[in-house]
């Protein structure tokens, strides 16, 4: 580097005009100024050091990022390109320089886009997906017996981030409980749940209805079509596999709008005789098939009152049933309590149901994971209850990584 360029180098530091550092370098300002842009440009082209610490809070959605560049980077976009930042996962609040020993210390804080931006789809020329239904027909089975079936296979949490291919546990998950059932037993009805956080979202901006911020790996109108085309798939599929289905919506605390709105438009695209929609808003349902009362909720505000509840608000079903089971989600694992009324007879089995779902930060920070992915179909009987169930288990919940 010449004399002259790296005396004009020295000047950036001065903070003043063109006209004073000329004059005290004793240069024509004409050739001050052309080479103070020839040193600026290289600098900013070449010389610059860029991201050298970065700091990230997910669980609050922020980060702090620092670089370092031979410059004083004077606009957003600079920077922006200093630091690298993603501006489709995050947006720059706040930022400031510091003049350091030949160089400039820039610092900044990042907030995390609850969603990126998305094209709306166009729905206009939807069509279900595709999907191959088994070969099958109903038939008597050796022991002609005939049950009742309860698939609740809650907490989905479609376009959660992890859950890209959720949509292939599910399909194989329904296909192989179904095959597993109809082997031995003729299910006369069968009580198909959706909903309970069906979908991870409930707002376009990608928060739960609550407006609780959630990891997401998609926009909210894919997350929708993807599982609106998984449940309009099932519920076909499983009218091969019994003479009356039963489809129950039960709403969830992550996305209570949309799940309805879901729900409702599968009553109106599907038309079957052999379908029964229980599609009204209602946090608690319960169904009744012979002796067995069958009750459905999410499980997001459960309490020590929940059997008393039962038996105060469908006291008329309650009183003509013997056994009695309530199925519910919310907690992503699998577990049973069982209320005894007597020595010998069960007067209340409460069953929380695990999720296909993967884990993501909320259950990696509330040491929520490491539960095993699974699905259940229980079988009962008209007089007996519970004669079967069977589990279908994809694999451990992996652990989370932060980055």
């Amino acid at each position: 580097m010449s004399d002259l360029r790296r005396k004009i180098l020295k000047s950036l530091k001065w903070k003043k005009n063109a006209t004073y550092c000329a004059n005290k370098l004793n240069i024509p300002i004409e050739k001050y100024i052309t080479e103070k842009r020839k040193i600026l440009h290289e600098l900013k082209n070449k010389n610059r050091k860029g991201l050298v610490e970065e700091n990230y809070d997910l669980e609050n959605g922020k980060a702090k990022l620092v670089g370092e560049s031979l410059t004083e980077p004077k606009s957003a976009e600079e920077i922006i390109k200093l630091l690298k930042i993603d501006t489709t996962q995050w947006k720059l609040s706040q930022y400031w320089n510091k003049q350091m020993s030949g160089h400039w210390r820039v610092s900044a804080l990042v907030t995390k886009i609850k969603n990126p931006t998305f094209a709306v789809e166009n729905l206009k020329d939807w069509k279900p997906k595709s999907y191959r239904i088994p070969d099958f027909n109903l038939k008597q089975n050796l022991n002609n017996v005939k049950v009742c079936g309860v698939i609740s296979l809650q907490d989905i949490h479609f376009g959660k981030k992890g859950n890209e291919t959720i949509d292939i546990d599910f399909e194989n998950t329904l296909v192989d409980l179904l095959h597993r059932g109809t082997a031995s037993h003729n299910i006369e009805v069968m009580y198909f749940v959706v909903g309970g956080d069906l979908i991870n979202m409930d707002t376009w901006t990608g928060q739960t209805t609550n407006g609780t911020p959630v990891e997401n790996g998609s926009h909210p109108t894919k997350a929708y079509v993807q599982a609106f085309d998984a449940m309009h798939w099932a519920i076909n599929l499983l009218t091969h596999y019994c003479k009356k289905l039963v489809v129950v919506y039960v709403p969830g605390n992550h996305d209570r709008l949309t799940s309805y709105h879901l729900v409702h438009a599968l009553s109106k695209s599907i038309q079957s005789d052999r379908i029964e929609w229980d599609i009204e808003y209602a946090e608690r349902k319960v169904h009744v098939w012979g002796d067995n009362f069958n009750a459905f909720e999410h499980g997001d505000t459960l309490n020590k009152n929940t059997p008393l509840i039962y038996a105060t608000e469908f006291a008329e079903q309650w009183g003509k049933t013997k056994n009695r089971t309530l199925y519910t989600g919310h907690f992503h694992q699998n577990k049973k309590t069982e209320y005894i009324t007597t020595s010998e007879t069960t007067g209340f089995i409460h069953k929380i149901l695990p999720s296909l779902s993967h884990s993501d930060y909320y259950h990696y920070h509330k040491k929520y994971t490491c539960n095993r992915r699974s699905g259940k179909l229980e079988l009962q009987s008209y007089n007996s209850g519970n004669i079967c169930e069977l589990t279908y288990s994809i694999s451990q919940s992996e652990p989370y990584k932060l980055l």
